[in-house]
Parts: C-alpha cells; sequence; structure tokens
C-alpha cells in the first residue's frame, strides 16, 4: 500500500519507497511530466506519484548506480558501477539502457544532465585522475569537448537547450577559469570579473558563475548582498535570468537569496523560530525551495515570490529535512528526510495540491 500523503499548505507529499528492506532512498531530478529518477540503495530507479518504485535496467557487468538527470520526452541518464570503475548511460523513453561511449584510454566517466533534444554532458576520467568534458548526441555519438592550450583538465557543469556548455578548465599552469564551450565543441575563457568555474547556463547563453552573470550580449551583472549579507555560493539561474544562491549575515547565519535580472537580491528568511536559510533550486516562475535551520533542527521550506518561507509536509513514517529541486513548472519538488527509526535516507515528493 502506498504512504498516505500528509497535507500541507498548497503541496502533498509522499515518500518514495525503495525497492527492498530498509534500503535508502535519493531522488535528483523530476521533469514536468513529474517523472522522478534516482537510486534505491545502489539501484538506478524511476518512481510513479503514489511514490512506488520501478527499477531500470542495467548493462550486462554492471552491479547498480543511480540515474540523475530526465527531460521531457523521457530519456534519463546516469551512471553504472562497473567494478572500481562508473560506465555512464542513458535509458531511453522504451525503457531500454544503452552505453555512452568513452574516448580511447578513458577508464572512467558520469553523465549528469541531458537536454530537451536528448544531448548529454559527462565528463570522462583517465588513468592519471585526469577529467575532461563530453557531449553525447541524441544519437549516441561522442563528442569530447576542448580543453585550453596545454591540454589541462576540464569540467562539464551545464548544457542549455543548443548543446552549449560551461564548466571549468585548467590551463598548462594549472589555474582553474570559468570556460564556455560553443555546440561544435569549441572552448573559450569567460571575461572579467575571473571566476573559478560556471555552474549554469540558459538557453538565451546567459551563464552563471560565483557572484556574477555573464550575459549574451557581453554585459555583466554582479550578485551581492548589500548591507544585509555578505553573498556566496551561487547554484542556480533561471531561464528569465534570475538567480539564487545563498550568503552569511552579519551575525555569521546563512541565509538564502534571489536575484532578479538586474542583479537586486532578495532573502530568503528563515522559518520564523529558525535561525539561518540555504536555497538549492527554483522554477521558472521564481518559487525557491531549500532548507530552514534551527539548532539541531533542518525543515524542507519553499519561497514563493513575496519571498515568505513556507514549510513543507513530512509523509506518514518519514521526518522531511530537505527540499532540493523543483521541476520548471513548480508542480513537483523532490527533497529526503530521514525514516521514522533514523536508519535510512528516504526521498520525498510533494505535489502542488
Amino acid at each position: 500500500m502506498p504512504d498516505p500523503m500528509s497535507e500541507g499548505p498548497g503541496f502533498t507529499a509522499v515518500g518514495l519507497r525503495p525497492l527492498s528492506g530498509g534500503e535508502g532512498t535519493g531522488a535528483y531530478c523530476v521533469n514536468d511530466a513529474g517523472v522522478i529518477v534516482g537510486e534505491s540503495g545502489s539501484r538506478p530507479v524511476t518512481w510513479d506519484r503514489d511514490g512506488s518504485p520501478t527499477p531500470l535496467p542495467i548493462l550486462d557487468g554492471c552491479s547498480g548506480g543511480r540515474a540523475v538527470s530526465v527531460n521531457a520526452a523521457g530519456v534519463i541518464t546516469g551512471s553504472l558501477h562497473a567494478g572500481d570503475h562508473l560506465r555512464p548511460v542513458c535509458w531511453l523513453p522504451d525503457g531500454r539502457v544503452r552505453a555512452l561511449e568513452l574516448p580511447g584510454g578513458a577508464v572512467s566517466g558520469t553523465a549528469c544532465r541531458v537536454n530537451a533534444r536528448g544531448s548529454i554532458l559527462g565528463n570522462a576520467m583517465w588513468p592519471d585522475y585526469r577529467w575532461r568534458t563530453l557531449r553525447w548526441e541524441p544519437g549516441g555519438e561522442t563528442v569530447e569537448l576542448a580543453a585550453l592550450p596545454g591540454d589541462g583538465e576540464t569540467q562539464g557543469q551545464d548544457l542549455n537547450a543548443l548543446d552549449e556548455v560551461v564548466g571549468s578548465a585548467r590551463n598548462g599552469s594549472g589555474v582553474r577559469t570559468a570556460v564556455r564551450w560553443t555546440s561544435s565543441g569549441k572552448i573559450s575563457t569567460l571575461p572579467p570579473p575571473r571566476r573559478a568555474t560556471a555552474c549554469g547556463i540558459t538557453d538565451s547563453g546567459a551563464i552563471l558563475g560565483d557572484g556574477v552573470v555573464w550575459n549574451a550580449d557581453g554585459g555583466t551583472v554582479l550578485l551581492t548582498g548589500g548591507p544585509e549579507f555578505a553573498a556566496g555560493q551561487v547554484v542556480r539561474i533561471t531561464g528569465r535570468g534570475v538567480a539564487i544562491g545563498w550568503g552569511l549575515t552579519p551575525g555569521r547565519h546563512g541565509v538564502g537569496a534571489r536575484w532578479d535580472g538586474d542583479g537586486r537580491p532578495t532573502v530568503l528568511r528563515p522559518l520564523p523560530s529558525d535561525a539561518a536559510s540555504t536555497c538549492f533550486d527554483i522554477d521558472e516562475a521564481g518559487t525557491v525551495v531549500g532548507e530552514s535551520v534551527s539548532q539541531g533542527t533542518v525543515r524542507p521550506v519553499r519561497w514563493d515570490a513575496d519571498a515568505t518561507p513556507v514549510p513543507l509536509p513530512s509523509p506518514r513514517g518519514i521526518t522531511a529535512t530537505v527540499a532540493q529541486h523543483i521541476n520548471a513548472s513548480g508542480t513537483v519538488i523532490i527533497g529526503y528526510g530521514f525514516a521514522a527509526d533514523g536508519s535510512a535516507y528516504r526521498g520525498i515528493a510533494w505535489r502542488r495540491s
């Protein structure tokens, strides 16, 4: 029987059950159709609306893995365990698993994002622990993205619907800097202010780095905290150019923040009885999800357009702690908590009522 769903203001909550026994579960992505992907124990799975899991097939010779991204068409990507290494894969909408080929000499690899057209972003590792960024075409062809002069390491972080990729690269001196790759795989460094990495790119070409947005027209927007907080890490940017992250107040408490397209910050305060907040994801309407923290207590929370924090409910048998992702339409939030006996993490889905 499915876990009864708990009612909360605007959302209902359901626990994402394991495939067997007391395994932990983790949800890592949800698309606008409500398809949730993740892992149960060490096996890749999807969950239905009632929180029932379905295992995803694995390749011969692999022992398990996780699914981490799903697009609107239902293409899923992730990685499988192959001995001491990882093997990037995708699952097609008809349920088949397909290996994503690695370049010659690479011994391990991961796949981290799939975009609307089915292109997949990943990274491959060579025996000397040097990582390089890859992109796989919808048909499975491997595209090895360029490195900076000196053949240094690269790490891809995000790709948009046009197959443009952002991340970081090391030059011949070992200095890491934020970079962008075109759809053809050509690399370029991002202009000042210099940052070590870029973590997000929109379909219009706006790029998010720590404390800055580089716009496609060549302009930059600085993300500062003004008098209320010192800006720290940024994590997401929407298609409208709204960014989220967090920083520290003068009293040394963490606080979430949302910046509009002009860089004006809105503080995302914790719940009234709590001391700190952190945010992790944002939908296209500006709803943000994250956590509200007091001494010894962490609670999942959402902030709507007016930035008022609203707690999210716990499913029966689970103490909810963190809301980590929200789909673009804002209809489903995913996160995790702890089983009642405290023995395992459990994934949670919140669906808009």
